[in-house]
């Protein structure tokens, strides 16, 4: 078994990075492309997005039972593994499914766009349709 060494260079921070991964006395090269920042928030803002999700659900979850749940796929998981290994693993699933596309959206353009508009319908579809039902079954 080779050994391996992975090599990073300093640069000013408004270029790309260098990583280089050298193996016996062959080295490879790949620069980074830094994210964005904007690319950054809007994937630190969907994925706290899901975390807040999986909690109203899990919620509501516990306080009306599973027939709550919009989504028949999840609602069917649920029935199969439980309400609250179906969320953690399918907002798990989402996070990392958010990750992969947060590093790809320097290279498809429609990426940013699409991001805002999931942003949207999470907050209108899933983050207040919850809050309010929560918050009317509490205030009754």
């Amino acid at each position: 078994m080779g050994q391996c060494a992975v090599q990073t260079q300093n640069v000013p921070s408004k270029t790309a990075a260098s990583l280089r991964l050298v193996q016996g006395n062959k080295a490879a090269s790949a620069a980074a492309l830094p994210l964005p920042t904007e690319i950054i928030v809007l994937g630190v803002i969907l994925s706290t997005l899901q975390i807040l999700d999986g909690i109203l659900t899990g919620i509501g979850m516990s306080q009306y039972g599973t027939g709550m749940e919009g989504n028949i796929l999840l609602r069917s998981l649920m029935s199969v593994i439980g309400y609250i290994p179906a969320l953690v693993l399918v907002k798990g699933a989402s996070i990392a499914l958010i990750a992969l596309l947060c590093q790809q959206a320097t290279k498809i353009s429609w990426l940013k766009p699409a991001f805002y508009g999931v942003i949207a319908l999470y907050v209108m579809a899933a983050v207040v349709p919850w809050t309010y039902i929560l918050i009317a079954d509490f205030l009754a």
